[in-house]
């Protein structure tokens, strides 16, 4: 199983990359411009590939023998998503339009974090290089 870890990797990123920039454009479609994503297609995908997305954490968790009880970096990254739905959701709910930018940016700061997190194997993401 775990020769297929190089591939699943590679799926796992990159679907790991389009739920932001999905989320990041759709936050300036609904909440910059005020307009209602319509199209199915534009409705179904997000879930279709959080699905993908979900499939292939699991699945490499599995293979890496990776558990959140261990705390750490995996464990942080699961609560990096937990707040990241949480705080899109309130973005794409809150009816103020200040609010849905702050939550939008908190959002889209969290992914980055979250991305920071998967790739150095750390819950400082991006600040482990400043403490270095």
């Amino acid at each position: 199983m775990l020769s297929y870890y190089p591939l699943l990797k590679d799926v796992h990123m990159t679907l790991a990359v389009a739920p932001g920039l999905y989320f990041a454009g759709r936050g300036v479609w609904r909440i910059g411009l005020r307009r209602a994503i319509r199209h199915p297609l534009w409705k179904s995908l997000p879930h279709l590939i959080d699905t993908l997305l979900l499939a292939s954490g699991v699945w490499l968790a599995v293979i890496l023998h990776l558990s959140p009880h261990h705390g750490g970096w995996f464990a942080a990254k699961l609560v990096g998503v937990v707040v990241y739905i949480l705080l899109g959701v309130a973005a794409f709910r809150s009816h103020q339009p200040v609010r849905s930018w702050l939550f939008y940016g908190a959002a889209l700061l969290v992914w980055l974090w979250i991305i920071g997190t998967a790739l150095y194997k750390t819950p400082l993401s991006w600040l482990w290089r400043i403490t270095v």
